[in-house]
This record gives structure tokens, C-alpha cells and sequence, in this order.
């Protein structure tokens, strides 16, 4: 049996931003804030990934996993194969 790569934008959707995998999400995220010294999470929202266009000429954004903290931080992942040396911009762009 051939398993998926979790690097892949669908599956990696599927095992970390689905509300049947919000577990899996929540031990992602409480790993990497403690690493960082942060407190851990105890529950997280996931929010629509898709941002709202101002104008029909404007570029559609879609993050690949967009949450809430119950204290009201967000949270965006963002799953790259490869670097495009672009991740700057993009993060003041989203």
C-alpha cells in the first residue's frame, strides 16, 4: 500500500485542517509553541481559508490552513515544496 505525502496540498488539508482531524492540528501546533516557549492551546477554530476581494480584479488568497485561538490570536500554516524566496511578501500580502 502506497501511502499519500503529507506534503501535498490536499492531503496535508485533509490530516490538519479538517474539524475530524482538529486533534491532530492541536498537537501540530502545541509542539511547535513549545519549542518556541509558548503556552499550549487548548482548543483551536478553524476559519474559512479563502479571503474576501474588494475589487473583482483583486487576487483571491487562500490560506492553506487559517485558525483562532479561543484568546483570539490567529493562526495561518502555510505548506511550501519548495522555496520561491517569495515568502516575505506574501506574508505582508495575506
Amino acid at each position: 500500500m502506497e501511502l499519500l505525502d503529507p506534503r501535498v496540498d490536499f492531503v496535508f488539508k485533509r490530516i490538519f485542517a479538517s474539524e475530524n482531524n482538529k486533534d491532530v492540528l492541536l498537537a501540530f501546533l502545541n509542539r511547535i509553541f513549545a519549542e518556541a516557549g509558548e503556552p499550549a492551546l487548548d482548543e483551536v477554530v478553524l476559519l474559512n481559508p479563502y479571503t474576501d476581494k474588494d475589487d473583482p480584479l483583486d487576487k483571491q488568497s487562500i490560506f492553506d490552513i487559517w485558525a483562532k485561538t479561543v484568546d483570539g490570536r490567529l493562526i495561518d500554516i502555510e505548506m511550501q515544496l519548495f522555496n520561491k524566496y517569495d515568502i516575505e511578501k506574501r506574508t505582508l500580502y495575506y
